[in-house]
């Protein structure tokens, strides 16, 4: 796996073709300006290409928005999101990055490589690119609803101002992209991409990553009434995938974007690394929701074997916070909306794991200074301490040097992912395969991936989980899952999915909106009425006020068209 400390090498490099050409015949190259893409190296494009999408997940370093992934977590109580209301979690000028992202940087990259890549006869790189447009159009979709897509980045030809698509038409294109990905891999090309951040120019792999989004795209439509989507389509779709056995099934295969060490020239460590260990204590923005503590640390008889690699603790006695630190540290008794079993102000720690300390769903409070309290992302994925007990303030300077000094990864479409969507699709459209087998598949893969990725900082410090603990923690989760009905059983799910998909927002956006679970989240700090949920996102403020074919939306609240779930069923 190429780190991306890598890419500096590579953009100079670019540079230097598409800038730096010296030359004595002025017939050749007139001027500077008068370069033209042809002049530059297909594998450069591809490589930007890759790292917008890494981005577009995760996001950039020193940004207070970090890629989909946050605009994802904080809804679904992964991450603690502002408030008080859903309407006031966002402004539309935080989508700004992400669009520019999207549509001044990979799909301009996309539509500039893939003549220059056909006439060369290097169909994988066009195929990549396809495979990484699909994603990245519909993931706007699955946050924005209907996007610009057919008229995008055609100022060349006059288009000033795109027409937004229906989510439903780009969803068909991104089908359509996937299926035409699969045919240039199986041909033949003239030379595979020579610096791969994904996959190394591996074939067989990509098509792996195409056929699993075909799984996502038709899982995600399941409940849509656009025509070519539906359950009797999503249900046919996905046993053809499942029989044609070329899914991402086998962590080996994990779709993922390796991040580096370097913390300048360029910052090349994981986005949420540097907010989080930034020599400055960690970034404001950077609360764990305590319903999501909870979850991992006291849902079953013992602590989740994740939460030490997912969590750093810097403190495990909090008895010094006061009314500064946390204001509801004061509170005589819980708001009349708040249920006396959930985590309302500090993770109670029920398992004996005490120390965890975020923020609630919603909560719009000022940051106080509890920089020293505040529970970090760990290990696991953005490169971060493993949490030894060793209750150490990793603030200053030296917290640069922390854990894996950054060297994590953005998940984008894990074997464990995998396994959890087929579980879902098995219990809701009866679909090949028992809900219960890719439930436990999911649950052991995930554990592996994490505990693997950690082993050489969790390797003797004596909290590395044992395989009894975790043999019996999934043995009580199948327990549960057994004794339930299918409302239960969708529930436990989902609530494993979203521990397997720490730091990918997008998918557990997504699944919430889409199956109403975990039906037992936290509920909005301050208010008893929050408003409308948020089922999709504001528009870009600089794309609405510049084109005049997008009208901002009057709320945040207008379902996508995949989500045709009732006012009301996710709050």
């Amino acid at each position: 796996m190429k780190k991306i400390s890598n890419i500096l090498s590579l953009v100079i490099a670019a540079l230097t073709v598409m800038l730096g050409c010296e030359t004595t015949s002025l017939d050749v190259v007139e001027s500077p300006n008068a370069l033209n893409p042809s002049q530059a190296s297909v594998d450069f494009f591809l490589n930007q290409i890759q790292l917008m999408t890494a981005q577009i997940h995760s996001g950039e370093e020193g940004r207070a928005e970090n890629g989909l992934s946050q605009f994802g977590m904080e809804p679904v109580r992964m991450q603690h999101g502002f408030g008080p209301t859903y309407r006031e979690s966002y402004d539309p000028s935080d989508f700004d990055r992400v669009w520019d992202n999207v549509y001044a940087r990979a799909l301009i990259d996309i539509r500039t490589m893939n003549p220059l890549a056909d006439e060369a006869g290097q169909y994988t790189h066009i195929a990549i690119g396809q495979i990484l447009e699909a994603y990245i159009m519909m993931s706007m979709v699955d946050f924005f609803g209907d996007v610009p897509y057919s008229e995008a980045v055609s100022g060349g030809e006059g288009i000033l101002n795109p027409t937004v698509d229906s989510g439903a038409s780009i969803y068909q294109a991104a089908d359509q992209l996937l299926v035409d990905a699969i045919a240039n891999l199986n041909k033949d090309e003239t030379s595979l991409p020579s610096n791969d951040l994904f996959y190394d120019g591996n074939e067989s792999q990509w098509r792996k990553v195409a056929n699993t989004m075909r799984l996502k795209l038709y899982l995600q439509t399941r409940l849509a009434s656009a025509d070519g989507f539906g359950a009797s389509v999503s249900t046919s779709r996905i046993n053809e995938l499942i029989s044609g056995n070329q899914l991402i099934l086998n962590p080996s295969d994990d779709f993922l974007f390796q991040w580096g060490t370097n913390n300048a020239s360029p910052d090349s460590r994981h986005p949420y690394f540097d907010a989080n260990y930034d020599g400055a204590g960690p970034s404001s923005d950077f609360y764990t929701c305590n319903y999501y503590m909870d979850l991992m640390a006291n849902q079953y008889g013992d602590p989740d074997p994740r939460i030490r690699y997912y969590f750093y603790r810097q403190q495990s006695d909090f008895s010094g916070a006061d009314v500064v630190t946390k204001e509801c540290v004061t509170e005589i008794s819980l708001p009349a909306w708040w249920d006396s079993s959930q985590p309302y102000c500090l993770v109670p720690a029920t398992n004996g794991l005490s120390g965890y300390w975020g923020r609630n769903h919603l909560d719009d409070d000022g940051i106080p200074p509890d920089d020293a309290f505040r529970t970090l992302h760990g290990t696991y994925p953005v490169g971060g301490p493993f949490d030894d007990d060793s209750f150490r303030n990793v603030s200053g300077s030296g917290a640069i040097n922390e854990g894996l000094v950054g060297a994590g990864i953005s998940p984008i479409l894990m074997s464990s992912y995998t396994y959890f969507m087929l579980a879902e699709a098995a219990l809701t459209l009866n679909t090949t395969g028992n809900a219960r087998d890719y439930l436990e598949t999911g649950i052991r893969q995930s554990i592996s991936t994490v505990v693997d990725f950690g082993a050489s900082l969790a390797s003797g410090t004596g909290y590395e989980p044992t395989s009894t603990a975790i043999d019996d923690h999934i043995a009580e989760i199948l327990a549960n899952y057994d004794a339930g009905d299918n409302t239960d059983k969708l529930r436990i799910i989902v609530e494993q999915y979203f521990i397997a998909l720490w730091c990918n927002g997008i998918e557990a956006y997504n699944t919430y909106r889409r199956s109403g679970q975990p039906d037992n989240l936290t509920p909005a700090f301050t208010t008893n009425d929050p408003g409308p949920f948020l089922r999709s996102m504001w528009y870009s403020q600089t794309a609405a006020d510049s084109n005049t074919n997008i009208t901002q939306k009057s709320a945040p609240s207008t379902p996508v068209f995949w989500d045709t779930n009732p006012d009301g069923f996710v709050d």
